[in-house]
């Protein structure tokens, strides 16, 4: 029982270890296909990753089939894991990258011993090691730290605690059981859950956005979750009880999930997060029995379910670079999760009752809920929005835009912190940004309206315009009086464009952020509906046109009485992009209805753009 006690542990680390490296791999890949895409550069290194990467899903096949050795196989496996967890800590695009490849195919061998030998482990491992990581970014305010370089000597100490907890196990009188293990149809299951687990049901920051509810609740909701496999009734209920034993139990708790996640998706507010909720207890309650289906090989079954996992990831991925990949994967959301559920719940129709061990097979059950118990108030109580101290009101007013790139500057660098520097630097009182991602995997999960607003003390106005989860926000440091947003037209990219009313000179002034598509077709169409929007008054208009001056775009907003505060102050329009050797000036802030006092471009690198701050009053 002792032995089985650590050797979940060691499998938890094993499995927080995995879901840190599919953030970064994810976000390195993408970064590489941007490249590609965009600038026609680092086609080399892009292959080099793919190949790379298929040699990953291909690791559970080196899994010996001899029980004798399964031991050392696992032994061997976690040391390996550990090492190459290390570098993932390294703010530096290729370390992170072949860091979290080489995580992950030692992850994966194994991951496939543990379904030959000790299937159960995984049930229990996996709760635990979702409710670490959900734990560990809840203190980061969605920004696992782990991913700061500061963490590479605690990433140290970790690591070598479970290579000397590995050898210690080789060491131990502890042979697999033939009768413990999981075949084909549970590895694939493995594989779905995994992608549903890292994109939305262990994300709380992402259920917050589908829902849109408060991030404090989907963290308390979603660790709670995550804990179900540790509860002895529920797993009993799940594993002995009528889910096992009665196939229409089991269907209605699959429609459950299924329809529960498609009125999350459509839906907002408390009825949405009900929904979402009911789903992720469905999907608890079913996943162990699909993950101990199937008899027979469990090795080819991982690798057939790692590559369902990557092929879901790239649809979702594709799902919001739909303009500039695939146009048939718009709207494709909804329907990838559908799919992961229906992939992740299907093998627990398979599972025959014999191969399920009893939930008195877990150690020390008491002592993990005790922990869990802890960590959940420990993590909800960070994750409570400490209200920002806001101004009622300025004399003279600086707005600001800028671009933050997903989070990355031009090199694919993790640049959150140095970006929000650059905000603080500039003094800025309201400030657009663009390319704002809350929870997807390509920018490492992070809610970067979310985190930003708590970094720097101010109050967020998200409009979602792709998926939930990526789209424009306004942050600002004074008081919100109103707001609001509404999506542009787009047959390209969606975008939008969103409002704050604050207080400036003891009158309202109405504040918008925007973003403009790439082609002057979209373009045209989309400041003209912004515009309307917009109406008469006093007013700021701030955000990444995609035009250069004297472009038509330019000429329109100048016709609706907005004024260019460079040209009308006098001050050097200095272009914003690139923001190394910048050469476009693309960025702008319009006021109407102010006098101009100020306005600069910063001098920053940590964004591919530059920051653009107007002071006026």
């Amino acid at each position: 029982m002792k032995n089985k006690f650590w050797r979940i542990g060691e499998a938890a680390l094993i499995l927080l270890f995995t879901f840190q490296s599919i953030r970064v791999l994810f976000a390195m890949l993408f970064a590489r296909v941007y490249d590609a895409v965009f600038d026609g550069e680092g086609i080399p290194a892009l292959i080099i990753a793919a190949i790379l990467t298929i040699a990953m899903l291909l690791f559970p096949l080196l899994t010996p089939r001899n029980p004798q050795r399964i031991a050392s196989s696992l032994r061997i496996s976690a040391v390996l894991c550990a090492l190459a967890r290390v570098p993932l800590s390294i703010d530096q695009p290729s370390v992170r990258l072949f860091s979290a490849i080489a995580t992950l195919a030692f992850a994966n061998l194994y991951l496939a011993g543990l379904l030959r030998s000790r299937a159960s482990s995984l049930i229990p491992a996996l709760s635990i090691a979702l409710f670490g990581d959900q734990f560990l970014r809840s203190l980061g305010n969605t920004f696992d730290p782990s991913l700061h370089p500061w963490w590479g000597i605690v990433q140290l100490l970790i690591s070598f605690g479970l290579i000397v907890l590995s050898e210690r196990l080789a060491h131990q009188q502890d042979l697999p059981s033939a009768s413990d293990q999981a075949g084909l149809s549970g590895g694939i299951a493995y594989g779905a859950a995994l992608f549903l687990l890292s994109s939305l049901f262990a994300l709380p920051n992402a259920a917050a956005r589908w829902t849109h509810t408060n991030y404090p609740l989907m963290v308390a909701s979603l660790l709670l979750l995550s804990t179900l496999p540790l509860w002895p009734l529920i797993t009993r209920w799940s594993l002995q009880g009528p889910p096992a034993q009665s196939f229409w139990i089991r269907l209605l708790l699959s429609l459950l999930a299924l329809f529960g996640l498609a009125i999350a998706h459509r839906e907002e507010g408390i009825l949405a997060a009900l929904a979402l909720v009911e789903a992720i207890a469905a999907f608890w309650l079913l996943l162990p029995r699909s993950l101990l289906s199937g008899a027979d090989h469990p090795a080819l079954g991982l690798t057939i379910g790692m590559t369902l996992f990557l092929l879901l990831g790239v649809a979702h991925a594709f799902s919001f670079t739909y303009a500039y990949t695939l146009s048939s994967f718009r709207g494709a959301g909804l329907p990838t999760f559908l799919v992961a559920l229906v992939l992740a719940l299907g093998p627990s129709f398979l599972a025959r009752p014999q191969q399920v061990l009893p939930p008195s097979s877990y150690p020390y059950p008491k002592l993990w809920l005790g922990l869990a118990i802890g960590g959940w108030l420990t993590a909800s109580l960070f994750a409570f929005p400490w209200g920002p101290s806001l101004k009622p009101t300025v004399d003279s007013i600086r707005l600001g835009t800028y671009n933050i790139h997903y989070g990355f500057d031009a090199h694919w660098h993790l640049t959150l912190e140095k970006e929000a520097r650059t905000i603080e630097a500039s003094g800025a009182d309201v400030i657009a940004l663009q390319e704002v991602d809350t929870g997807r995997l390509t920018s490492f999960g992070i809610d970067q309206a979310l985190w930003l607003s708590r970094r720097l003390g101010m109050q967020v106005i998200y409009l979602p315009t792709i998926e939930h989860l990526t789209g424009i926000a306004l942050l600002s440091r004074l008081e919100i009086s109103e707001s609001g947003g509404t999506l542009l037209p787009s047959q390209e990219e969606q975008t939008g464009i969103v409002r704050a009313t604050v207080n400036a000179g003891g009158v309202p002034l109405r504040t918008y952020g925007v973003w403009l598509g790439l082609s002057p077709e979209e373009r045209a169409r989309q400041i003209k509906a912004a515009l309307q929007f917009i109406g008469q008054g006093r007013a700021s208009l701030a955000g990444d046109l995609n035009s250069t001056p004297g472009s038509p775009t330019y000429a329109t907003i100048q016709a609706h009485g907005f004024i260019d505060p460079f040209i009308a102050g006098g001050f050097e329009p200095a272009p914003t992009d690139p923001a190394e050797h910048p050469k476009k000036r693309i960025d702008y802030v319009w006021i109407r209805g102010l006098q101009v006092v100020d306005a600069q471009v910063l001098d920053s690198l940590a964004s591919d753009h530059r920051m653009v701050v107007v002071e006026a009053h």
